[in-house]
């Protein structure tokens, strides 16, 4: 087991003993293991225990042990206790969901505090098969058939290449003291059903079940890999970035087959459902206008293209430029350069970036977001125009007005962000020098 347990780690470079590695241990059978190897592997280890509170004198138990078990091994421990019960309460969730998020985010903070990266947890091949199972009952896709990752970010998990069959072994042979959790033997948790009901019959059926799908599920995985480098590939050529969004060509999108699958996959990590997924097909042929709002984005169609612009809070401050060079907290990377005009090369052909006439510039520029009112004089026209008027002619979508940024000297505009400069600060042949701005796409 030992062996096996440091050449999984090796193999995924999941972490070194010159780095501290702090392990959730809960002080049931598959922690106290991952302990005892990671003792016995010759790695510096801090414990770490959570108290949820939720089975009284048998939480508080636990925690008397894990306490027992790091002095034992001479490690650091560090345990927090929570009022499980009353957070589910208040936010509305699952006691199970409620555990699982006090359990994440302290883990983050503590090993933020001490300046540690790995984070160890004991999910082995059973809770991986047990995932997949869950997730095939309740409908997937490909992802939802890869399992538990080795790592994901801080979090390492060692040993997902042993089964629990293993695990118990092991305890027996070392003579290793553990604690049960009673509410593992209820049948109220889905995973537990699988665990007591599905898994011994499928094991009827092969006794090396749980290998030959841990087997499966890593087949599946490595397959992934591939066939999400060839969902990013083809969606860096369809979504064209810029500061504030990404647009879409319909024309381009219409091409791809089987349609409903590539749409799931290239906007599913915008966090859009599968349900939103398939009204992005719909909407396709519809008119300008139909939208889609997921936990983080907005995407909006207008004429033959699709949108995607980020969520935020409306932002009412202004950002103020004191001078060229400096480097003004922006809610956007902006490069503010002062080049003499023999510097200055050839003019942008980048909307993203502007040449504007500094002798005609008074400081502070401020940078704020558009306003029902304001108006300017668009590049090559000598009359003025209100900003909403230009918009519209310039086919603007509502979502991107929303987030477009101008800049201002004075009372009066210079440049709407991304878009166009106003033909009172363009440079001319009397320019001696240009600020030159350049907002990262």
């Amino acid at each position: 087991m030992l062996e096996t347990f440091q050449s999984f780690i090796e193999e995924h470079k999941l972490c070194d003993k010159q780095e501290d590695i702090m392990l959730a241990l809960s002080g049931g059978v598959d922690s106290v293991v991952m302990t005892d190897l990671f003792y016995k592997a010759g790695y510096q280890c801090i414990i770490l225990h959570c108290n949820f509170n939720l089975r009284g004198k048998e939480s508080d138990g636990d925690e008397a042990f894990v306490r027992s078990l790091a002095a034992s091994y001479d490690m650091p421990v560090y345990v927090q206790k929570f009022d499980t019960e009353d957070v589910a309460a208040e936010e509305g969730i699952s006691i199970q969901m409620a555990a699982r998020k006090l359990r994440y985010e302290w883990f983050e903070e503590i090993s933020s505090l001490h300046g540690i990266n790995h984070i160890a947890s004991a999910h082995n091949m059973n809770d991986t098969v047990e995932t997949v199972l869950i997730n095939l009952s309740r409908g997937t896709g490909i992802k939802g058939l890869t399992g538990i990752p080795a790592r994901n970010g801080k979090f390492i998990r060692p040993l997902l290449n042993v089964s629990r069959r293993d695990i118990l072994i092991y305890v027996d042979e070392k003579q290793l003291k553990f604690r049960e959790d009673s509410s593992n033997a209820s049948k109220k948790y889905h995973r537990n059903k699988i665990r007591h009901d599905v898994i011994p019959v499928m094991e009827e059926v092969n006794p090396s079940f749980v290998k030959t799908m841990y087997e499966n599920v890593t087949r599946i995985s490595e397959g992934y890999e591939i066939y999400k480098s060839t969902i990013e590939a083809r969606r860096s050529t369809l979504f064209t970035k810029t500061p504030t969004h990404y647009e879409i060509d319909i024309s381009d999108i219409k091409k791809l087959s089987p349609l409903s699958t590539w749409l799931f996959e290239l906007f599913s990590v915008y966090n859009f459902s599968k349900d939103q997924c398939l009204g992005i097909e719909m909407i396709l042929d519809s008119d300008s206008g139909k939208q889609f709002i997921s936990t983080s984005h907005r995407l909006y169609k207008d004429r033959d293209k699709l949108f995607i612009i980020e969520l935020e809070e409306e932002i009412f401050e202004r950002f103020y430029i004191d001078s060229p060079g400096s480097k003004a907290a922006l809610p956007f990377a902006m490069d503010i350069d002062l080049v003499d005009v023999e510097d200055a090369g050839d003019f942008p052909s980048s909307q993203h970036i502007a040449f504007i006439d500094f002798e005609k510039l008074t400081f502070p520029l401020t940078i704020r977001k558009w306003q029902h009112g304001d108006y300017f004089f668009p590049l090559g026209m000598q009359q003025m125009k209100k900003v909403s008027d230009f918009f519209i002619d310039t086919k603007i979508p509502v979502p991107i007005k929303k987030k477009t940024w101008i800049m201002a000297s004075g009372k009066n505009i210079v440049w709407i962000m991304g878009l166009r400069i106003d033909d009172r600060y363009k440079v001319t042949e009397t320019t001696n020098q240009i600020l030159k701005l350049n907002m990262y796409e």
